[in-house]
């Protein structure tokens, strides 16, 4: 999980009031990073449930589904409600910043683990298991 840096919105916090309307500065929306973050703990279930649930909506909908990593770009709410406002499937651009350092990751392999890696160990194991149609199709 990562959150996005956005230009002058993000930033603008670090300026006083009185230097903002001094320099005139219109907040924007320009993605200029990605920072690594731990979820909340309490927030596990549902951002699980709601990946669990788009694998199985786009298998209904287009067999044989989502093959491969996807991700949910999502807006939490003050009062922990989770959005979804966008699903891509791919491995998107945050998802690579924190290399290796993913909590999730260690604790389900017991390494440092990165979703390319991921990737190619599910495939051997697949491999292993006799099970490699139900990766590659």
């Amino acid at each position: 999980m990562d959150k996005r840096y956005e230009s002058t919105v993000d930033a603008i916090g670090r300026v006083s009031a009185a230097e903002q309307l001094e320099i005139d500065v219109t907040p924007t929306y320009t993605i200029v990073g990605n920072i690594p973050l731990t979820v909340r703990e309490s927030l596990l279930p549902e951002l699980l449930k709601m990946g669990d649930n788009v694998q199985r909506t786009a298998k209904e909908l287009a067999p044989p589904g989502i093959i491969g990593p996807f991700c949910l770009e999502i807006v939490v709410t003050d009062n922990l409600e989770i959005y979804t406002f966008e699903i891509s499937a791919r491995i998107v651009a945050g998802t690579n910043i924190g290399i290796g350092t993913s909590p999730y990751a260690y604790l389900k392999h017991g390494e440092k683990m990165y979703a390319g890696r991921r990737i190619a160990l599910e495939i051997k194991e697949a491999l292993n298991k006799k099970r490699i149609h139900n990766v590659v199709t």
